[in-house]
């Protein structure tokens, strides 16, 4: 039986590799980082960081409470 030959996939090594230092570079900062650190930093421009260190400010909120003003 004849069979055409077919390349077989390939990895790009260096984008496996860049991966692969990112997550170790997370995993390795993250046990030293507690929570409210952690949700500060994934903050995406400063507006963002403001909302979120208020809301930090504000404590938890109850998870039925009423809406916060301005909704």
């Amino acid at each position: 039986m004849l069979r055409t030959a077919t390349r077989t996939p390939t990895v790009d090594v260096p984008d496996l590799l860049r991966r692969a230092g990112a997550w170790l570079r997370r995993t390795w900062h993250q046990p030293h980082v507690d929570d409210d650190e952690r949700f500060l930093r994934e903050a995406r421009d400063i507006a963002d960081l403001e909302r979120r260190l208020q809301q930090l400010e504000r404590g938890p909120t109850p998870r039925f409470g009423p809406l916060p003003p301005g909704l």
